[in-house]
């Protein structure tokens, strides 16, 4: 799941600042070692922080270009596939047929429909674009946490505000396009008659994974905001 990994590298980025040029030198022959090790670490740093940031920006342009061609072809094209409609329960019969198997059925169905009307195919293309605004915001806010660190100064205002923003845009995005999606689905089930066919007019599961993941990058927007306190506290000592 790409947004552990995104989230993950958020929690990780909290710690490459901790091993900064400040280490100091042991007794005799370290004292000369010492300005190496610590320029060495700190070209490592930068090196993984850049190979990061490039890679955050990657998928995120990736899935900008990939929602921008999924709404086009939504909305242009004469027939369009619409994965993982709702169904209600209908016997799989092959695999029924098979002897240790005791019950199996079908709850979602992968349609090609031509001639859908513009409204269908607006919310389709916009819960598709609902579902990537939680990745992208990820994307973004660790390639600016990236760049904070790069610089040394990973406890700003900027980002803590950036992972906020994060943090919303994953709860609304994946939680506005489920409902968003329903309602498409609701209008296409309608539209083609196929309530007959065993498609609910409104059917709604609601996954609550995005507010956890907003809830958790809140918390490391907080963590953030106490960093940023302690920074300011320290240099305010200097």
């Amino acid at each position: 799941y790409r947004g552990l990994t995104v989230l993950s590298t958020v929690v990780m980025l909290t710690k490459v600042d901790n091993t900064g040029p400040e280490r100091t030198a042991e007794k005799g022959d370290d004292m000369t070692k010492a300005p190496t090790a610590n320029r060495a670490a700190t070209l490592v740093e930068k090196i993984v922080l850049g190979f990061i940031a490039g890679a955050a920006a990657a998928i995120a342009v990736v899935d900008l270009i990939g929602a921008g061609i999924r709404s086009a072809v939504l909305m242009a094209s004469e027939a369009i596939t619409i994965p993982s409609m709702p169904l209600r329960s209908v016997d799989a019969k092959a695999v029924l047929a098979v002897p240790a198997v005791s019950d199996a059925h079908y709850d979602t169905v992968t349609i090609t429909a031509e001639g859908l009307s513009l409204s269908p195919r607006l919310l389709l293309a916009i819960a598709d674009d609902l579902a990537i605004l939680g990745p992208v915001a990820l994307c973004i806010a660790v390639a600016w946490l990236c760049l904070r660190l790069f610089i040394g100064r990973p406890f700003g205002t900027a980002a803590t505000w950036g992972i906020g923003a994060a943090a919303i845009a994953v709860m609304l995005g994946g939680l506005l396009s489920q409902a968003v999606r329903a309602n498409a689905f609701s209008e296409v089930s309608q539209e083609l008659g196929l309530v007959s066919a065993g498609v609910p007019t409104f059917e709604m599961s609601i996954d609550l994974a995005p507010l956890g993941w907003g809830l958790a990058l809140a918390v490391v927007a907080g963590a953030f905001e106490i960093g940023q306190r302690l920074q300011r506290d320290t240099e305010g000592l200097v």
